[in-house]
Parts: structure tokens; sequence; C-alpha cells
């Protein structure tokens, strides 16, 4: 290999690790876990270079995201246990795709009576509504969508889920 293809190579990853890291510090200001003040101050002045190597670069084709998870404990409807953090890829895509539309589907495990189950399925879909608003999703793009079954079936935590995919 030549050592022009190689400090090619180099660079290209260079190039792409800066773009990772940009994104990343992006995803954590949008989400407000991290800010420069709090600690990301040492690697902010880095920060500025892997901007203007995403604005160079050319533009890939974006995908949806995956659908995301999050998950509830027992008769809690106001708390995620888990996955929080899941959201960041769909709000960044709605905030990219201002014709996205969320999907908020709450699900709930067998215990329990069937009204009870009902509330709390639509209560944990209220909950993850109102974390993607607090994330800057505009209230009307979110769609609380009722499934057909509200059970989420045999795994008991898999149950107590709310899923969250666009369109």
């Amino acid at each position: 290999m030549s050592n022009n293809t190689s400090l090619a190579a180099w660079d290209r990853l260079h190039k792409i690790g800066a773009a990772l890291l940009a994104a990343l510090l992006g995803l954590l200001w949008l989400l407000k876990i991290a800010t420069p003040a709090n600690c990301c101050a040492a690697a902010a002045p880095a920060a500025a270079p892997a901007v203007a190597a995403i604005a160079a670069a050319p533009a890939a084709a974006p995908t949806a995201p995956a659908a995301a998870r999050l998950y509830f404990d027992v008769d809690v409807s106001d708390k995620i246990a888990e996955g929080e953090p899941l959201l960041a890829p769909i709000v960044a895509w709605l905030a990219a795709n201002p014709s996205a539309r969320a999907v908020v589907t709450g699900y709930h495990d067998p215990t329990g009576g069937a009204q009870r189950n009902h509330d709390l399925a639509k209560s944990r879909a209220q909950t993850v509504q109102a974390a993607l608003v607090a994330a800057g999703v505009a209230a009307d793009r979110i769609d609380l969508v009722k499934p057909i079954s509200t059970d989420g079936g045999g795994d008991l935590k898999e149950a107590r889920r709310v899923e969250v995919s666009v369109k």
C-alpha cells in the first residue's frame, strides 16, 4: 500500500471519528444530559473541527430509526424504568424530518384487572408522549395508538413496555 493511500485512509478514519464525536455531543446536548458547563468544556474546542468535517462530508441518505422499547416497573406508569436514552434517535429523526410523526403504543402484563391494565397501558403511553414533548417534539406530531391487544404476552417485563416508532 502506498504512502498516499495509507494517508488517505487515515484521514478518512479521522474524519469519521470526528463526525461520530460531534454527533454524540449533539445528542447529549439535545437530551440535556451534558452541557459544556457540566462535563464537556474540555471537549468543546475539539468539536469545532468535527462540525466542519460533518459539513464538508457528503450527506448519506438517512434511515428511520428502529422502534424504541421503553420498559416500566410493575404497576408503574409515571416513571420509565430503563431505556429513555433510546428515544434520542427518534427525537433526532423527527427534528430532521418535519413531516414524520411518532407512533406511541402502550402495553401491560396480565396481572391486575382489565380496566386497571387498560388505564395503565394508556398512562404509560402518555408518559412516553410527555418525554417526547419534553425533548422538543411537538405534541401534534405524536400519535397515541391503542394496539388490538394491549396485553404484552409471555415475558412479564417485555409486556410492561411502550413502543415508539416513526412514520
